[in-house]
């Protein structure tokens, strides 16, 4: 069993504001422990339910938070930005399960840290009309090449709503989300028990209840932005159209080609500087 791991850093154990989760603060070296505490545990949960590969991505930001010499020596680590599949860099048709570990709401939503890939330039991501967080547009990824999404960990508002969307799949609630940025949390200890259990449990469970892949063929992606100039700067995507003076619209049959595209306007759209 091959097992592909995304971590984010807003749902994972004792993380509860912004600071903690970007690099220039003085709060930044605890989120990098906890990612650390988080990717660990579920790496253990892998190997004890006969795990003979697991790949991690670190998905937070510019990717290089996770150290490699304080991760489990079984694994492996792709760090690193500018990476072709971002958040999901390495999955592929080879792995049997993804485990999306410290994920979070999506903006407009309830929960510790809730945003859609943007702090501030996404308003909100839709995929064939309906609104979604990082955990769908990742976990459609992941389907795509016919893997399903078996676990998830983060606060519990995007534990209630992924076991909505996903039948079947396994989650964790690291912490009590107060709001946006204030949680009851718990020993980082305590967590990661929880964690590599749920793991275990889930992959154990892949040949007698199977998770089935994120599918939803064929695709309209919308991606609403905070501005009209983020719109006109995401817009120089080939084949995409504006429906809204801040929504841009793409279609297509593969998902693929639709995730390449909201990374393509999201890059794009960063290029648009709101201060001048």
């Amino acid at each position: 069993m091959r097992v592909f791991i995304s971590i984010d850093a807003e749902g994972c154990s004792g993380i509860f504001k912004i600071s903690q989760v970007m690099a220039e603060h003085r709060d930044y070296e605890f989120c990098r422990r906890m990612m650390e505490g988080d990717a660990n545990a579920a790496i253990r949960g892998a190997f004890n339910a006969g795990a003979i590969d697991v790949l991690v991505n670190d998905a937070h930001n510019n990717s290089d938070n996770i150290r490699i010499e304080n991760l489990d020596p079984r694994a492996r680590l792709v760090s690193g930005s500018a990476k072709p599949l971002s958040m999901m860099e390495g999955i592929s048709d080879v792995f049997d399960a993804t485990l999306l570990l410290g994920y979070h709401s999506r903006k407009k939503e309830r929960g510790i840290i809730a945003h859609t890939y943007s702090y501030s330039g996404i308003f909100e991501i839709r995929i064939n009309g309906r609104p979604v967080n990082e955990a769908e547009i990742n976990g459609y990824l992941a389907g795509s090449f016919g893997v399903p999404v078996v676990f998830l960990s983060g606060d519990q508002y995007i534990t209630d709503h992924m076991r909505e969307i996903i039948p079947g799949i396994r989650t964790v609630v690291t912490k009590r989300a107060i709001g946006c940025a204030a949680a009851e949390c718990v020993h980082p200890d305590v967590t990661c028990k929880r964690i590599e259990e749920g793991v275990s449990a889930a992959l154990a469970e892949l040949g007698k209840h199977p998770v089935k892949p994120m599918d939803d063929a064929p695709y309209i992606l919308e991606i609403e932005f905070a501005t009209t100039s983020h719109a006109s700067s995401a817009i120089r995507m080939p084949g995409s159209n504006l429906s809204t003076p801040t929504t841009v619209l793409y279609k297509a049959e593969d998902y693929m080609s639709i995730y390449n595209a909201f990374l393509c306007m999201a890059t794009l759209s960063a290029s648009f500087d709101e201060r001048i």
